[in-house]
């Protein structure tokens, strides 16, 4: 059954459907060569609607240098094989050098039709133009139709918001937890498998949708894994911990007080004044009496300084948002 899941069913149907569909006109309008127009729709389904027509324009681009080329090579050596070697070492190496490498089998496939006839003439062109561009129209009509990863990449968003407060959570837990029995551990590998998930269907989304740009999901969640490589660094930091000075309590409160305000549209700004007031109190502090005191208060102070640079990155994420994109996404 895990076979399954990776098939594209969607993408099947449109390749089974557009090739047959394809071929149907091409010999409804009466084309030499209708299995071509089968094949090029077979190669113009892509998996983002982008992709799909950008492919589109450049084997439209080959198509016509294939052509020009295929004109002369053939009107100087003949219609045999050695001149359409000849026209292939010319239209491959000149595809190669206009980054049209896409354009390369459908229009090669073309060119061998034009040796198979012997000659070249305009309704001949005229009838292989006309395969490129019911092959590449059809491709790009079912395309047109891509389901959407919105919902999913809401329901990440959800995910990764819900495990950033548990590690949170489990942050205030460890740092108030004067008996050291709390364990700060957290599988950071499986979240990050999580997130590339999340940005991966980001840049489908965005690639499917021609209307507006969905730049904003790929930052947040590049935003996102940038905050949770934070607090890796803050859980290996604190397992050196060996007791619980008064000013891991005043963090944990913080932290504590911020748990239930973190969500999207949250921009931190609070959260980094009252983390400036617990900096003012840990540096009226009295001075630690003991060294494993002193070397407890250095790691707290550490991770002070990293949870800073945790809500940073939320405030720099916020305050680089237009006042369009909060419409749009944070007012749902």
């Amino acid at each position: 059954m895990a076979y399954f899941k990776n098939i594209n069913l969607i993408k099947v149907i449109k390749i089974a459907v557009g090739t047959g569909l394809a071929i149907f006109i091409a010999d409804t309008f009466g084309l030499n060569y209708s299995v071509s127009a089968g094949m090029i729709t077979l190669l113009s389904i892509q998996d983002t609607k982008k992709s799909t027509i950008k492919i589109a324009l450049k084997r439209i681009a080959a198509f016509v240098l294939s052509m020009l080329i295929s004109f002369a090579v053939f009107s100087l050596f003949g219609y045999d094989i050695l001149a359409l070697v000849c026209c292939l070492l010319v239209f491959v190496a000149a595809c190669m050098v206009f980054d049209l490498n896409e354009g390369l089998s459908p229009c090669a496939v073309l060119v061998t039709h034009i040796m198979a006839e012997k000659y070249m003439s305009f309704d001949i062109v005229k009838s292989e133009a006309a395969l490129m561009l019911i092959g590449t129209s059809v491709g790009i009509l079912l395309n047109m139709y891509m389901p959407r990863n919105l919902k999913n990449i809401r329901e990440y968003q959800v995910k990764i918001e819900n495990e950033i407060k548990y590690m949170l959570d489990t942050l205030v837990g460890f740092l108030s937890d004067e008996n050291n029995r709390v364990e700060l551990e957290y599988d950071f590998d499986a979240l990050d498998k999580l997130i590339d998930s999340a940005i991966s269907k980001s840049y489908i989304d965005k690639d499917n949708i021609l209307s507006y740009d969905l730049e904003y999901f790929i930052n947040y969640m590049e935003m996102r894994k940038s905050q949770i490589m934070t607090l890796r660094y803050i859980f290996d930091q604190g397992k050196g911990m060996k007791t619980r000075p008064s000013q891991a309590r005043d963090l944990a409160e913080l932290i504590f007080n911020l748990v239930p305000k973190l969500h999207e549209s949250y921009n931190a700004v609070n959260a980094l004044m009252d983390l400036y007031f617990v900096k003012e109190k840990m540096k009226n502090s009295e001075l630690p009496k003991s060294r494993e005191e002193f070397e407890d208060r250095a790691i707290i102070h550490s991770i002070v300084v990293n949870f800073e640079q945790f809500l940073e990155i939320k405030r720099e994420f916020a305050a680089n948002l237009s006042e369009e994109e909060k419409n749009i996404f944070w007012d749902r």
